[in-house]
Order: C-alpha cells, then sequence, then structure tokens
C-alpha cells in the first residue's frame, strides 16, 4: 500500500453477526476509511450485505476480493477455524488484516501467519477491541502514572444460551465452546494488565466442563492464576455471569462498569477518593479498533503498542494448552 494515502478501503471476509456490527462503527466512522468490499463463499449473501451496508463491490468468493488492487485492509469474522485460511489468503496477497478474537485455534497458526506478514511487508493484529476503548487506555495510564500495583483481578463473560447442536458454538468440529469464543476476553485483560504492570503470567490451574451430553465442548471454563497478581478469569455459554470486572490492590478499587468488555465507565477508589473514567458512548465499541488499526496503516506501522501480538500469542497458547491438557483438545482438529 502506498503510505502517502489519506483513506483506507476495508473489506470484510465473512459476513454474519460480527461482521454486521463491524461494517456498522464503519459506515459510521468520522476517520478515513471506507466500506469499500464485502465478500462471502455465497455472492447472494454478499448482495445482501453490501445493499444493506451501500457498498457496492461485492464478491461471492474470497479468492476475488483477495485479488481487487483497490482492497488495503481486510476484517476476517468468520467461524474460528477459518481464520487462518482466509488470513493466509489476503496476507499473500499483501493485505493488512485484522482478525477477530481469537485470532487463530492455537498459537502455531498464529506465529506462522505473523512471519507471513512480515515476509509481505504487512500488518496482522488480533481484534480485542476491548483494550482500544479510551477509558480503558485511560485506566492503564492511570496506574502507570500513579505507580499503583494490582492484587488482584477478576472477571467474568458468561451468556445463557439455548443448546442447540447445529450451532458452530456448540460444534467440537468448528472449536466451540466457551474458551475460544469468550474466554479470550478475560484472559486477555489479566495478561494485558500484567504486561502493563511488568508482571509475569503464571501457569493457571484451570478447571472446565461441559453442561450439555455429548456436545463435547467447554461450556464453562475457571482460570485461577496466582502469583503477584491473583486472577479468577471465568467464561461460559451455558450461564450468566457478573458483567463487572473487579480489580484490587492497596486501598485500591477499580470496577469496570456493566459489560466490562465494553469498558465505557470505569470507577476508581484509591486511598478514600473516587474517580471515574468514563468514554463518550457514539457507536458500538467497534469504531475505536477501526480507527486504530487504520491509522497504523496510515502511517506505515506493523505493530499497534494497543493491540499487542505478545499478548495475542500469550492467550492462545494458555488456551491452547488449557483445552488440551482437560480433554478438549477438538482445537487440534484445526492444525495445518
Amino acid at each position: 500500500m502506498n503510505h502517502t494515502k489519506q483513506n483506507v478501503n476495508w473489506g470484510i471476509a465473512g459476513l454474519g453477526h460480527i461482521a454486521r456490527r463491524f461494517a456498522t462503527a464503519l459506515t459510521n466512522s468520522r476517520e478515513q476509511v471506507t466500506l469499500y468490499a464485502v465478500a462471502a463463499r455465497d455472492l447472494a449473501r454478499a448482495n445482501v450485505f453490501g445493499e444493506e451496508f451501500d457498498c457496492d463491490c461485492r464478491y461471492g468468493c474470497y479468492e476475488e476480493m483477495a485479488q481487487d488492487p483497490h482492497v488495503d485492509a481486510v476484517y476476517i469474522s468468520t467461524i474460528h477455524p477459518y481464520h487462518r485460511p482466509l488470513a493466509e489468503l489476503f496476507l499473500r496477497h499483501k493485505k493488512h488484516v485484522l482478525v477477530e478474537k481469537p485470532a487463530f485455534t492455537n498459537l502455531s497458526d498464529w506465529l506462522a501467519m505473523r512471519a507471513l506478514a512480515k515476509q509481505n511487508d504487512v500488518l496482522l493484529l488480533e481484534a480485542m477491541k476491548t483494550v482500544t476503548f479510551p477509558a480503558y487506555r485511560e485506566l492503564k495510564a492511570y496506574l502507570v502514572t500513579h505507580q499503583l500495583q494490582l492484587t488482584s483481578i477478576e472477571a467474568c463473560f458468561g451468556n445463557q444460551h439455548v443448546y442447540q447442536p447445529d450451532l458452530p458454538l456448540f460444534n467440537a468440529a468448528l472449536s466451540g465452546g466457551a474458551t475460544l469464543d469468550v474466554g479470550v476476553y478475560g484472559l486477555w485483560l489479566y495478561c494485558d494488565l500484567c504486561k502493563t504492570l511488568a508482571v509475569e503470567v503464571e501457569k493457571p490451574a484451570v478447571n472446565m466442563a461441559c453442561l450439555f451430553a455429548n456436545a463435547h465442548i467447554d461450556t464453562d471454563a475457571y482460570f485461577t492464576f496466582s502469583g503477584k497478581i491473583h486472577g479468577k478469569i471465568s467464561a461460559s455459554i451455558a450461564q450468566n455471569q457478573p458483567r463487572s470486572a473487579i480489580l484490587r490492590g492497596d486501598q485500591l478499587l477499580i470496577t469496570i462498569q456493566d459489560k466490562w468488555w465494553n469498558p465505557y465507565v470505569i470507577d476508581i477508589e484509591y486511598k478514600g477518593s473516587k474517580l471515574t473514567i468514563e468514554s463518550s458512548v457514539e457507536g458500538n465499541g467497534f469504531e475505536f479498533e477501526i480507527d486504530h488499526f487504520s491509522q497504523l496503516i496510515l502511517a506505515g506501522k506493523k505493530d499497534s503498542p494497543i493491540l499487542l501480538p505478545d499478548i495475542t500469542a500469550q492467550v492462545l497458547s494458555i488456551m491452547e494448552r488449557s483445552l488440551t491438557e482437560t480433554g478438549y483438545s477438538h482445537l487440534t482438529l484445526n492444525r495445518r
């Protein structure tokens, strides 16, 4: 891509629910971005999506979008196992790639695709939108500026779903399950804050369960970290869980309010004083990662100081090892 460009042409690969939310934020953005193309395995599906978002460039084949010289960046939002082949396709065609969480189902794929991105001089990052929110970034700056240390992090992400064997969420062959679907959020939060505070992440104690007979996926996952910062990270696709994240330190209590993974409001109580960090609510939360990734492209950057590749690698490693050691090793089906 010519780094003198002043606009980023985005393509979206995979046109499901998450893609619709991403496209909504993209088309409402005030930044230098355009929804230029959409692609699915079915042209009719691409046409419907393109019509909804006023996007005229529609493909019923991912290869065709990869060959379009006007596409600068691609957001991949397909089912987990399809992330790797699509990332490889677009990276080989020198497209910048933002891949929805979890980036891949195992660490080796991430390392291989990062190497391919470097080889083709393009950007590859995982779309962990939580850490791009202004309020969260301000929280991290507050911790560093005041030289504060956390002693514990507690975060849950759980929503009750009616069991339907045909849904990818409950399909082991499609890498369904709580860890990969929503556990990734809490693990990212824990690892990112540890990185910010220069604390080593130790191997967690892991407990996983399946509440549905014959599902063969983890409907519930619990990660307990010891060490300098204790962590209790839980995830569920079968049960509702608390929606606030709680961080504690010496005379310090931090509450990331409702739906902490969309951190708009963060309350801080420190030594008797109270402070609220609040982001304005103008979109659906995807605009922050879109704007950040686009600005990296326009600046010619190949890494991000926010969406840290090392954290993606660390979280993928924890999830892969934990799923394997607890017997939910379905993700190995997706190794190349």
